[in-house]
Parts: structure tokens; sequence; C-alpha cells
């Protein structure tokens, strides 16, 4: 799952803006990788992919400030276990 969101972010939001790799502890929100446009894509991204819906009131920080929150609040999402590896 890391992997594959970190792809994304990278190819997709990322691509040409940032030269220095993104981490699955980046902060994707203080290093201004991800803006009001991006997130919506990203979300989009997340539902299509994980099959999870995104609700207005989830759409918080704490859920999209790093791919390791991005990948806990998916677990979560899917009733899984954050056991932390979530790779």
């Amino acid at each position: 799952m890391k992997p594959v969101i970190r792809e994304y972010i990278t190819k997709e939001i990322a691509s040409g803006r940032r030269s220095t790799p993104i981490d699955y502890d980046t902060s994707l929100l203080v290093q201004d990788i991800l803006d009001s446009l991006s997130l919506v894509k990203l979300v989009m991204f997340l539902e299509s992919n994980f099959s999870i819906a995104v609700r207005p009131e989830e759409l918080v920080p704490e859920n999209f400030s790093t791919i390791n929150a991005i990948c806990a609040y998916i677990m979560s999402k899917k009733g899984t276990p954050n056991t932390g590896k979530l790779s």
C-alpha cells in the first residue's frame, strides 16, 4: 500500500515540483506537496484504488499529513488493525 501511494504522489502530484524523494514520514502538508486541489486528486485515487469512501469530515490533516498517516487512515476505514506493518 505504501509504495503505491508514494508512487502516485511522486508521479501525479509532486512531479516537477520536488527533487528529493518522498519518504513515508515526509510531511505532505508542511512541505507543500499537498494543497487543496491535489488533496482532491489524492482522495479520488484512494477511493478508486482502495475501495473506500472518504467523508468530508475525515478530510483533516491528521489523516493526510504523511504516507504513513494515509495508510493508517485507509486501514481504519477497512476495519483492519494497524499493526505498523503497512507495506
